[in-house]
């Protein structure tokens, strides 16, 4: 059978409202098939493919392949391309599914399917969408996903998806429906936006809280080496993303912190120790290094004497000499906690977030500091943290 110049008119009645889509320019050929298998117990006889065409009057259209449309169950091995397919015609499904109109993008695809005699489906379905952008809520719609978030996660900074999408199952299975599982498989990409959102950033977090979480030493607000790999990570991929905007929000646990911020309070102290030593000799304070384990012990012991507290004396009412584990026990005490020193410590954290990645090139007006949080006592898997929340531009 040969096609020259044919057309194809459907209509979706079950859309409201409906959707109608045209295939025009169709040519090509379908070679013969029967339904008798050429010999017994063999395989039933596949036809040759070919069809080239026009689908919507936009978009570039070519099916390749073997069919047989007889056979029980149908079989099938096909291999189909469309290049630049107008997306907001679609729109009636966009709006059931998700509660958002397209407002403008175009779709290509790659997709390959094939049918085994005993009835299973194997397709890989490879989607490329260009500048895809969603309109408002609409009002009254079955339902209203995060559409925005979920462009903005996946497309790159020329504004183009690219989605893989595997899809198997049995045509002998009465529930199996394609249609079904393709909303599925699209479904849960868009349901991992308000879940994981960053498991959908090229694995930024890979390895560590998909729901993006940078974890801090107690009592400090201060970035390890870890956690600036993974915000080297994160804003590699928020440059690539620009629709991105980013919200961080530090966390502190009074009950469980004060103690860790009071020693880091405590070595501030013989750090100062140390700058004044510097300036005394004549040398620039804002080039003293860290403290020593070496150097620790003899500065503890200079910030203890100059340190403004009750002491135990001798008998001449000289301050004793102590051991340094004794010193730095007095020293802690003496240090007071504030009232909101843990409030305070809360937003540093969401504060030194925000400055890493604004110092990797990631544009400030993205970034922005929640109100700090504060951990009830007694909630189990606590960890120091500045917890980082996406969202669309």
């Amino acid at each position: 059978m040969a096609l020259t110049n044919g057309s194809v008119h459907f209509s979706d009645y079950f859309i409201k409202p409906n959707y109608s889509a045209d295939l025009s320019e169709l040519t090509g050929r379908l070679s013969a098939f029967s339904s008798v298998p050429s010999e017994a117990g063999g395989e039933p006889q596949m036809a040759e493919l070919e069809l080239r065409g026009r689908a919507q009057g936009t978009a570039s259209l070519e099916v390749s392949g073997k069919l047989n449309p007889l056979a029980k169950p149908l079989a099938l091995d096909i291999q189909a391309r469309m290049r630049d397919l107008e997306l907001p015609p679609l729109s009636p499904y966009s709006i059931k599914y998700a509660g958002h109109g397209i407002e403008r993008g175009k779709l290509s695809m790659d997709v390959a399917y094939k049918v085994q005699p005993d009835g299973q489906l194997t397709a890989t379905n490879k989607l490329v969408l260009h500048q895809l952008a969603f309109g408002d809520p609409v009002e009254g719609a079955p339902a209203s996903l995060p559409v925005r978030l979920a462009v903005a996660l996946l497309a790159d900074r020329n504004g183009v998806i690219d989605v893989d999408l595997p899809i198997s199952g049995s045509l002998n299975d009465p529930q199996f429906s394609l249609g079904g599982v393709i909303l599925k498989v699209i479904g849960n990409l868009v349901m991992k936006a308000i879940t994981a959102p960053f498991s959908l950033l090229a694995g930024a977090f890979s390895g560590a809280d998909e729901q993006g979480s940078i974890a801090f030493a107690p009592g400090s607000a201060a970035l390890d080496d870890k956690a600036r790999q993974q915000l080297d990570k994160i804003a590699q991929e928020l440059n690539n993303r620009p629709a991105l905007k980013v919200t961080v929000v530090g966390w502190a646990q009074p009950q469980a912190e004060e103690e860790a911020w009071k020693r880091l309070r405590l070595r501030d102290l013989v750090q100062a120790q140390k700058r004044r030593a510097a300036v005394r000799a004549g040398e620039s304070a804002a080039d003293v290094a860290p403290v020593s384990d070496a150097e620790y012990p003899a500065l503890l012991k200079e910030a203890y004497r100059r340190a403004d507290m009750k002491k135990p004396r001798n008998l001449i009412g000289l301050a004793k000499d102590l051991p340094q584990g004794e010193m730095e026990a007095l020293l802690l005490k003496s240090i007071e906690v504030p009232g909101n020193a843990m409030q305070d410590l809360a937003l540093a954290r969401g504060v030194a977030v925000r400055d890493y990645l604004a110092s990797r090139q990631v544009v400030l007006d993205r970034l922005f500091v929640g109100a700090s949080k504060l951990q009830p006592a007694g909630e189990g898997g606590w960890t120091p943290k500045a917890e980082l929340t996406l969202a669309a531009r």
